[in-house]
C-alpha cells in the first residue's frame, strides 16, 4: 500500500554570512558601479528564515525593530520579484530571525534575499534551476547572486558574475563587528583609483585556497577598500592594529566594512582567543568556520511555523 505523500507548505533555511578574502577595484563602470574582483567565502554565522504558504500576498515578520518589513527589505523585494516574474498567485508568510549584524560587510541582507529565492522556489514548487535563480538574484543586488550557490567563489563585474572555486577548506576565523554601521555606497564613492598602483593578482590566493593552507592564505588576504574605510573610520584601524598581538595568520576588513576578521591556525586557537578579544570591548565577537554545504529544511503541512 502506497502512503500519501504529505503536502509541503513550509520551508526553513539558514542564510550564511560571507567574508571577502580578496577585493580589488578594477575601475569605474558606465553604470556608476565599480568593476571589482573579489573572492567571497561563506561562513557559519547565519540568519534563519521560515516560510509558510498563505493564500495571497507577502507578509514579513521580524522581532528586530530596526529591520524594515516592506520594500526597503531585500527579503520582501526578493519574494515579490519571484512571485511577479514567475506568475505566482499564492502568498507567503516569512519570519526572519536576524543574527548577522547589519551594515557589517558580512552580506546578511544579500544572503537573506538569496535564501528567499531558494526557499520560495521550493515552497511554491516553481522548479527554477540555480542558473535561473542567479538571473533573478542579479536584479536584487551585487552580492545576492553569490549566495545562490555560495561556498567559495570568485566574483567579478559588480559582483554578480560568480565563478565557484573548488575548495573544501574548513578554515576558522574570528569575526569582530565593532557596532559601527558603514555605508557601502559612501565607501565606494570615496575610493580613489590610483592607476599607478599595481593591481593585486587574485590567482595566487585562489590556488592556496584549494590547498587549505592557512599560513599561506593569511599572507594573501587583501582589500583595496581598507585605506578608504580607515580614512573615514580611524577607530577601525586601531582595532585592526590591536588584533595583531593574537597571532592570526592574517587580519582584514570584510568588504566595505565594518567587520574585521582574523584567520586562525585552527579551531582551538579561535576558541582560546575569543574571550580575550571579547574582554577588550571591541564589539560583538564570533567564532566562524567556512561553509561548504548549504542546508535547507522543509516541514510538512501539519507542523506549525
Amino acid at each position: 500500500m502506497i502512503k500519501d505523500t504529505p503536502v509541503i507548505n513550509e520551508v526553513s533555511i539558514e542564510a550564511p554570512a560571507k567574508i571577502n578574502l580578496f577585493l580589488e577595484i578594477l575601475g569605474k563602470r558606465d553604470d556608476g558601479f565599480h568593476e571589482i574582483e573579489t573572492v567571497m567565502q561563506e561562513i557559519d554565522i547565519t540568519d534563519m528564515l521560515r516560510f509558510k504558504e498563505i493564500e495571497e500576498g507577502v507578509r514579513l515578520e521580524c522581532e528586530d525593530n530596526s529591520i524594515p518589513l516592506n520594500e526597503d527589505n531585500l527579503v520582501y523585494k526578493a519574494a515579490k520579484l519571484i512571485q511577479r516574474d514567475c506568475g505566482i498567485k499564492k502568498g507567503a508568510l516569512i519570519r526572519l530571525e536576524k543574527r548577522i549584524p547589519v551594515g557589517a560587510g558580512l552580506g546578511g541582507g544579500s544572503s537573506d534575499a538569496a535564501a528567499t529565492l531558494k526557499a520560495l522556489n521550493l515552497l511554491w514548487k516553481i522548479g527554477l534551476s540555480d542558473a535561473e535563480l542567479v538571473k533573478l538574484a542579479s536584479k536584487l543586488g551585487s552580492d545576492v547572486a553569490f549566495f545562490i550557490e555560495g561556498k567559495t567563489s570568485l566574483c567579478k563585474g559588480r559582483g554578480e558574475k560568480v565563478y565557484p572555486i573548488e575548495s573544501n577548506s574548513k578554515l576558522n576565523y574570528i569575526v569582530i563587528f565593532p557596532n559601527i554601521n558603514v555605508s557601502t555606497k559612501a565607501i565606494y564613492e570615496n575610493v580613489r583609483l590610483d592607476l599607478t598602483k599595481k593591481r593585486k593578482d587574485v590567482s595566487f590566493l585562489m590556488e592556496v585556497l584549494r590547498s587549505s593552507n592557512a599560513f599561506s592564505l593569511g599572507k594573501l588576504l587583501f582589500n583595496r577598500l581598507e585605506e578608504t574605510i580607515f580614512a573615514q573610520y580611524p577607530g577601525l584601524r586601531k582595532i585592526k592594529d590591536s588584533l595583531k598581538c593574537f597571532g592570526f595568520r592574517g587580519i582584514l576588513v570584510s568588504g566595505s566594512g565594518s567587520s574585521i576578521f582574523g584567520l586562525c591556525n585552527d579551531w582551538n586557537q579561535a576558541k582560546v582567543i575569543r574571550n580575550e578579544i571579547d574582554a577588550r570591548g571591541f564589539g560583538k565577537v564570533f567564532v566562524a568556520t567556512s561553509v561548504t554545504v548549504p542546508q535547507v529544511k522543509r516541514q510538512a503541512e501539519r507542523e506549525d511555523l
